[in-house]
């Protein structure tokens, strides 16, 4: 076997991996990772020259497999996807999702059979100063518990297409970690937004109104909560990603102080993203 070749990681190579893949934010912690290598130890692939692959399951209501990281040259970009589709078909997934690729790279991966799925901008704020919402004394914001779980994923159902929408398995995460806020108008969740702060950075990494509350300003006060907890978190700029055709979405952020940086990426699929059936039994057998 020569190097352009992946295998499974051993434990051993893990280890060596563990601080980096810490670092970059690929896992939270060492535990995690060694948790999800033990559990899956395909799911963390590395080959001879150095390249390493991080996988995981992307939604658990779709038979697709989710690159999280993928750290190798982009001359080598074709052979890792035609060996990560191939680790996909092999392991029961109908298809695979690449991790956000720069624009500037997506022609390789569309040359490795990938076609684009969605192209998203980035915008930025700098310094991070919430603008005021006005207030509404039916709508109050408060930080989710566990125990809302559920109520936020029909709501997320609700706002996005089922690639994007997330399942119970990630909400859980996002929960544990803090950082999701809630809006409440007449006692029932109207909305929600996730956010982030980490080393002086902070990510607006989801916000969505039910669509029957939606344009009476519940996206404003969210936008407003996040901004503030990434204020208070000593965060000196926050990002976020918009996909480039919702334009509302856009509209408010940059009505809040966002600027467009002009960068793009892309995330792009190999396969059949329409599975269902098939990817509830694995995921049933892989525990998730």
């Amino acid at each position: 076997m020569t190097g352009r070749f992946f295998a499974d990681a051993t434990a051993a190579q893990v280890d060596k991996l563990a601080r980096a893949l810490v670092a970059a934010r690929v896992f939270p912690d060492e535990q995690t990772l060694r948790a999800h290598h033990r559990d899956h130890p395909w799911m963390i692939q590395v080959s001879g020259r150095g390249d390493v692959a991080v996988l995981d399951r992307w939604r658990d209501h779709l038979d697709l497999l989710g690159v999280e990281a993928l750290w190798c040259p982009v001359r080598h970009i074709g052979d890792a996807v035609t060996h990560l589709s191939s680790c996909a078909a092999e392991h029961g997934f109908s298809g695979l999702v690449s991790s956000p690729v720069r624009s500037s790279d997506v022609p390789v991966y569309e040359a490795a059979g990938m076609r684009v799925r969605e192209t998203l901008a980035v915008l930025e704020l700098t310094p991070v100063c919430p603008a005021a919402a006005p207030g509404r004394p039916d709508v109050s914001t408060r930080t989710a518990l566990a125990a809302d779980a559920e109520e936020i994923i029909a709501i997320d159902g609700e706002c996005f297409e089922p690639f994007w929408h997330y399942d119970i398995r990630l909400m859980r995460r996002f929960l544990d970690a803090g950082g999701v806020t809630l809006a409440e108008r007449d006692g029932r969740c109207v909305g929600y937004t996730l956010s982030t702060v980490d080393r002086g950075s902070a990510v607006l990494g989801r916000l969505c109104v039910r669509v029957s509350d939606r344009r009476v300003g519940i996206g404003s006060l969210l936008l407003e909560a996040a901004v503030s907890r990434a204020r208070e978190g000593g965060a000196r700029h926050m990002t976020l990603s918009a996909r480039t055709g919702n334009a509302a979405a856009l509209a408010l952020y940059r009505s809040a102080g966002f600027a467009d940086t002009g960068r793009r990426y892309a995330f792009l699929t190999v396969g059949d993203e329409t599975g269902r059936d098939r990817g509830h039994r694995i995921g049933s057998l892989m525990g998730r």
